[in-house]
């Protein structure tokens, strides 16, 4: 998965190759969205203590080609939507 964002503006970093974090700026929707899209992950707050909302991806069985196609769902995802105001 980093190597399948690295083309991306997620933000989305790891250490460990387990899992990786990336940044979002709502953790329920983004996760809703991602299983609305066939993907299962956790969104962050139970792993974090100051750090700002993220959804926390476990990605070390995680085969290439779906990588890709999960790094390409996740930018859509958290492409922000024209013509819609949250006001």
């Amino acid at each position: 998965m980093p190597g399948a964002s690295r083309g991306s503006s997620t933000g989305a970093s790891g250490r460990s190759g387990l899992n990786v974090w990336v940044p979002v700026a709502e953790e329920a929707a983004t996760v809703m969205r991602l299983a609305s899209a066939g993907w299962a992950v956790r969104a962050g707050e139970r792993y974090r203590l100051k750090s700002p909302p993220a959804i926390r991806v476990t990605v070390s069985a995680l085969p290439e080609a779906e990588s890709e196609r999960f790094a390409s769902d996740l930018a859509r995802i958290l492409k922000p939507i024209r013509g819609v105001s949250s006001a």
